[in-house]
């Protein structure tokens, strides 16, 4: 369990808790009034450092330009121009400009105003009157207001009136209640080119198949309740900003993408070219999922070609398919269809490295856990989407376990590729076709005999076929991750107990003295059975009870 560096105490003159998280000390009131979440810190700390590498890599930019500038003026020779240090807490006329559209508690702008240097603006944006006020109080208890500007606003509304060139800002941060459709056609267009995106979704349920047309209807896409499901949320998530950016001649490019806990996050750069949003479809596939033995089939929405020696030069094409018949191949079972999902790479191979190393400062208070998850992510296969589960794979056949090193080392040795997942511990990512994983559990099986009992349905077809590729499952030294050899906080347990989502604020939108459902529900049976009175939501009961009702 991750060490926290989170402390809540009790403030002696006011009905209110103060919070510390990384340099930001937050007082909050204990009536819940505004929303916030003490399992998000590894989401606050994960954003801070992206916004960090971020920031210097715009510093950069600034400098180079004036590097040119100087050079015009100076066309004999030009003044050396020094390279400015950031520092974290100062206002830089040329930095950051960051857009926190629902910052309900602002805990997260504020570490964004005191941790991230090289920042010129923070805009702190929350719908509730109540979460504003509660933000001015604690912006101003921190020393940030030369930094952090609070607005109340509509989140869609203030986003639209960043639109323009000369509006838009550097990053945009969306961590919404649930799903954040609703947010993106705005934000894709009040993000400046080659400015970052942060976008969370929670609604896990949705994205991982539980609700398939609830998810078409949300994010463009038909999840599948499939073993790789949280990998699957991830591109459904990426796809849909992906159509939403190319609607206006833009397109993204993944910077980090994590699966963690409860929600998924995603961090991505937003470009504007309407030549490369033509790309977009040799980026998407639909998943076909065979319904017996579950193996995954994509089929790319397009195809891509460079041709000539410009590196700009592509033709596109449609794709041939689809990629299975009516049946499938390995156990005579019809297939589930879902997608588009996203194909291309879920992460930037440079970038996160950058960021292994800043979380290697220590500087965070979910540190080790960065660096573990981090390190994942660096060993997954940039260019396989999905992945099997070894324990899924066994249960199909009805096998004993095979150890993750056998079937990891059998692949290697096929001459193919494999790695873990940073979504699921028993995860095997390879490029290796489903025939030869399917040969590699029948060698297991003759190893490993089962009851003839047990041989039926899916199992006795796909063990009534003889493998057609040479198994060798010598175990490899390379074959166990380098993430493991270091012995990595790979896989978290639950950060604390009763972890989650965690509830919504009392104020809301529609009304903030609007009495909470849950509140108005409670009782609800009882209460038509006696056949009383109901009004506002509460029961006309002794005094005694009412009171502890509305404590």
């Amino acid at each position: 369990m991750d060490q926290k560096n989170e402390k809540e105490k009790e403030c002696l003159d006011s009905e209110k808790k103060v919070i510390i998280e990384g340099k930001a000390e937050l007082l909050l009131s204990i009536s819940r009034d505004v929303f916030y979440n003490p399992v998000q810190e590894f989401n606050r700390d994960l954003s801070i450092a992206v916004l960090t590498l971020c920031a210097e890599d715009h510093h950069q930019k600034v400098w180079e330009r004036k590097v040119k500038e100087n050079e015009k003026v100076h066309k004999n020779g030009s003044e050396d121009i020094p390279v400015e240090e950031l520092t974290a807490g100062r206002k830089y006329e040329e930095g950051l400009t960051i857009l926190e559209a629902l910052s309900a508690s602002g805990l997260r702008s504020i570490r964004y105003a005191k941790e991230v240097p090289g920042v010129r603006e923070v805009i702190a944006n929350d719908i509730s009157a109540k979460a504003v006020s509660s933000i001015r109080g604690n912006v101003v208890h921190n020393g940030v207001e030369h930094l952090v500007t609070t607005s109340h606003e509509d989140a869609v509304i203030l986003m639209y009136k960043h639109r323009q060139p000369s509006e838009r800002v550097s990053a945009v941060d969306l961590d919404p209640y649930g799903c954040p459709s609703p947010f993106l056609d705005a934000a894709v267009q009040c993000v400046s080119d080659g400015g970052v995106l942060l976008v969370t979704c929670t609604d896990m349920a949705v994205l991982a198949g539980n609700c398939p047309e609830t998810c078409y209807s949300k994010y463009g896409a038909i999840s599948l309740h499939i073993k790789s499901c949280h990998e699957m949320a991830l591109r459904i998530v990426l796809q849909c900003i992906e159509s939403h950016a190319n609607r206006y001649g833009r397109y993204i490019v993944p910077l980090l993408s994590i699966s963690a806990d409860f929600y998924v996050r995603v961090f991505v750069r937003i470009f504007s070219g309407p030549a490369i949003c033509k790309k977009t479809t040799s980026k998407l596939a639909l998943v076909f999922q065979c319904t017996g033995c579950e193996t995954l089939s994509l089929q790319p929405l397009g195809v891509s070609h460079q041709y000539g020696d410009k590196p700009h030069q592509f033709k596109f094409t449609l794709p041939h398919g689809p990629p299975v018949g009516a049946l499938c191949h390995h156990c005579r079972h019809k297939h589930h269809m879902g997608g588009p999902i996203w194909i291309g790479p879920l992460h930037d191979e440079m970038f996160v490295s950058r960021l292994e190393q800043l979380a290697a400062t220590g500087e965070f208070g979910t540190a080790r856990r960065m660096q573990g998850v981090l390190a994942m992510v660096r060993e997954e296969l940039p260019d396989v989407p999905l992945y099997y589960t070894l324990d899924r794979l066994c249960s199909v056949i009805h096998a004993e376990s095979i150890p993750m090193m056998q079937f990891r080392s059998a692949l290697m040795n096929g001459g193919y590729r494999v790695s873990l997942s940073h979504a699921n511990r028993m995860s095997v990512k390879t490029d290796a076709p489903a025939s030869f994983v399917w040969d590699i559990m029948r060698h297991w099986v003759k190893l490993h005999p089962i009851r003839k009992c047990r041989l039926q349905g899916v199992a006795a077809i796909l063990l009534s076929q003889e493998p057609t590729n040479e198994i060798n499952m010598e175990v490899r030294s390379d074959a166990n991750p380098e993430s493991r050899e270091k012995g990595l906080a790979r896989f978290q347990e639950n950060p604390q107990r009763f972890w989650g989502p965690g509830m919504r604020a009392r104020s809301n939108i529609q009304g903030e003295d609007k009495m909470e459902k849950s509140r108005k529900n409670q009782g609800k049976r009882n209460r038509s059975e006696a056949g009383s009175p109901v009004k506002d939501g509460c029961t006309k009961q002794m005094k005694g009870e009412e009171e502890q009702w509305c404590t």
